[in-house]
């Protein structure tokens, strides 16, 4: 049985950045009809919103990609795509993302508030190659609730990584998105498999 409660229930949300998000992103050409059928962005803002007034902290796993990356000599299909795209651009560690890099701004007042912990940014599409698990570590965090894109990707790779780390997680899959409808449903049977429980957002909120 999944139980929430926020001493020790963390939300974390997958690249809420407005390359796959937003009109405007380079790569929303491809998420646009999964997000618009499942209400992916309002339902992302109504989770986010809801958990941080119920006390509940989120955690951001964002994604960024330096020009140094382009360098990269063993890259997979994924990270290919994501180079070609050209999304999730930042041009050194002092410098602000690109717009397409940057948050979604409806969802920015979650992100930028105080409670809220940004890790630093994954490389390929799990948690290994961030601090993530370390800073859920370091506010007692032992259960999980992950939303963000992309679905059968980023999403995906966290909510296997965090299981195999020991934390309890559940996957609000309406609250996330991907490329066609057949990856989105790939990644939601993937939930059904492996997670403690795989809700619609309305179903996470009655569990908040």
């Amino acid at each position: 049985m999944f139980h929430v409660h926020p001493s020790y229930t963390a939300i974390v949300i997958t690249d809420p950045q407005n390359d796959f998000l937003s009109p405007e992103g380079k790569g929303y050409r491809l998420t646009e009809g999964v997000i618009k059928r499942y209400n992916t962005l309002e339902n992302l803002e109504l989770l986010m919103r809801t958990a941080l007034y119920k006390g509940y902290q989120l955690f951001i796993s964002p994604h960024y990609i330096y020009p140094h990356d382009y360098q990269w000599q063993m890259t997979g299909t994924e990270q290919n795509m994501l180079l070609k795209l050209g999304v999730y651009q930042k041009k050194d560690a002092y410098t602000p993302p690109t717009p397409g890099g940057d948050w979604v701004p409806s969802l920015a007042p979650y992100i930028l508030h105080n409670r809220t912990i940004i890790a630093t940014d994954h490389k390929v599409a799990s948690p290994q190659t961030n601090d993530l698990v370390y800073q859920l570590r370091q506010q007692k965090k032992e259960n999980v609730i992950l939303a963000g894109v992309l679905s059968n990707v980023c999403v995906e790779s966290h909510m296997r990584d965090l299981i195999e780390n020991g934390f309890q997680t559940a996957v609000v899959y309406d609250a996330t998105a991907t490329i066609s409808e057949r990856d989105f449903q790939a990644a939601v049977t993937n939930y059904q498999a492996f997670s403690s429980a795989t809700w619609s957002t309305q179903e996470a909120l009655s569990q908040l």
